[in-house]
């Protein structure tokens, strides 16, 4: 099984306050335990890290910045290719609050065959991916 982790996980799983933190550890454990190969990305890695800032701390930004390397998570850059398939799919969606950066999610999952999103952000629910995609929230 191979999982994508979006931002709004990372950040139920960062922020104790958080209203789905304790469903994110749950799900977060199930995952590893299950040994799924786990993906990001360095677009959703920046937008953690502001959101971590502005919804706790500085603080708690800097320490998870300090230890996503630790975890066993491969971080996918965004390249050209992935950049033309996110347009492509932003473009699609004009109805949709969809970001950019879900959108390169969307085409990373495309492209990787990643059968799984660990995302609470609602536009993971509208499956704009070439194969069965699971999402756990």
């Amino acid at each position: 099984m191979k999982v994508f982790i979006d931002t709004s996980a990372f950040c139920a799983l960062t922020i104790p306050k958080d209203k789905y933190n304790p469903r994110a550890k749950i799900l977060y454990n199930q995952i590893v335990e299950r040994n799924a190969i786990i993906f990001s990305s360095n677009y959703i890695l920046d937008e953690t890290y502001t959101l971590l800032k502005s919804r706790s701390s500085h603080d708690t930004s800097i320490k998870f910045m300090d230890n996503i390397g630790k975890c066993h998570i491969t971080i996918l850059n965004i390249d050209e290719d992935i950049e033309n398939s996110a347009k492509k799919i932003f473009k699609k969606f004009k109805d949709k609050k969809l970001s950019f950066t879900d959108c390169t999610s969307f085409a990373l999952i495309n492209q990787f065959n990643i059968n799984a999103a660990f995302a609470f952000d609602e536009h993971f629910r509208y499956h704009p991916y070439s194969h069965p995609v699971e999402c756990w929230k």
